[in-house]
């Protein structure tokens, strides 16, 4: 593929205790390249988790997805042709891992980097260097967007990825790199009616689990061992059903949940 979608972002004023569920329950393991100072980067051999710190002003929760690709020149020429509402920037050189950070024709932001032989300062070289396999792993960055159909338009054009054959109730389109799906789901106000509202933006990850029945044992005892760890519960109010039946809506897998965060993760073992 041209691209691959290489890592997934979040920001949490908790973020190395929230590096311990992704570990404790996933088997997410860390780069021995993380910065610590500035973040805990986990992954799964295949796509990197990087969580940061909340800084002033900026807001909790999934954040952005990353995407390395065959040619980063050949990205900026198709988004300047096709796509002039989308937008790219360089990054500092302190972040070789995100050479550009853009955003689609609906504003949501991704990083991006060129593949290439010598990775030594890549935050997730070691991952692409290891190359290790693991039952459970990183398999689809969600986001909601008001103009679907022409985001997903713009990552199929300039990413190359590919169209699966995904269904959710909400609808929406599903885009792969052969291995993560990227989805992106509509947004309109009325479809929060019982809730609060939902901003556009970053809506969930999933994870493929070799069972979800055993996926569901791990989180209830590493839960039990350590509060800190627990899922956020979803439903148990009249509003909280409300959400929780969106998500499930919302998502193409068998099994929903949350990290401590609340942060949504959909779980599938097929």
């Amino acid at each position: 593929m041209f691209a691959q979608i290489n890592h997934m972002a979040m920001i949490s004023h908790q973020y190395p205790m929230l590096s311990k569920f992704y570990e404790s329950v996933f088997g997410l393991k860390t780069s021995a390249k993380s910065r610590p100072a500035n973040s805990v980067s986990l992954g799964d051999g295949y796509v990197g988790l990087n969580l940061l710190p909340r800084r002033d002003g900026y807001m909790g929760g999934l954040d952005h997805f990353g995407v390395l690709v065959e040619d980063c020149d050949k990205v900026l020429t198709r988004m300047k042709a096709k796509h002039p509402s989308a937008n790219m920037v360089k990054r500092p050189s302190t972040r070789p891992f995100a050479a550009y950070s853009g955003h689609d024709p609906d504003g949501n932001i991704f990083d991006m980097a060129q593949k290439k032989e010598d990775t030594r300062l890549d935050v997730y070289a070691d991952i692409a260097e290891q190359g290790w396999a693991q039952d459970r792993y990183i398999n689809k960055f969600a986001l909601r967007t008001v103009n679907a159909e022409k985001c997903a338009d713009f990552y199929a054009d300039v990413f190359e990825l590919q169209p699966v054959n995904k269904t959710c109730e909400m609808g929406g389109y599903h885009l792969t790199d052969g291995r993560v799906t990227l989805s992106i789901l509509p947004w309109s106000i009325d479809i929060f009616e019982g809730m609060s509202i939902k901003r556009p933006g970053p809506d969930h990850i999933g994870f493929k689990v070799e069972s979800v029945e055993a996926l569901k044992a791990t989180a209830k005892k590493v839960g039990g061992m350590n509060p800190y760890l627990a899922s956020v519960p979803l439903g148990g109010s009249t509003e909280s059903d409300v959400r929780a039946d969106l998500f499930k809506r919302s998502a193409t897998g068998k099994y929903q949940m949350t990290d401590p965060d609340g942060t949504w993760i959909d779980i599938t073992d097929e």
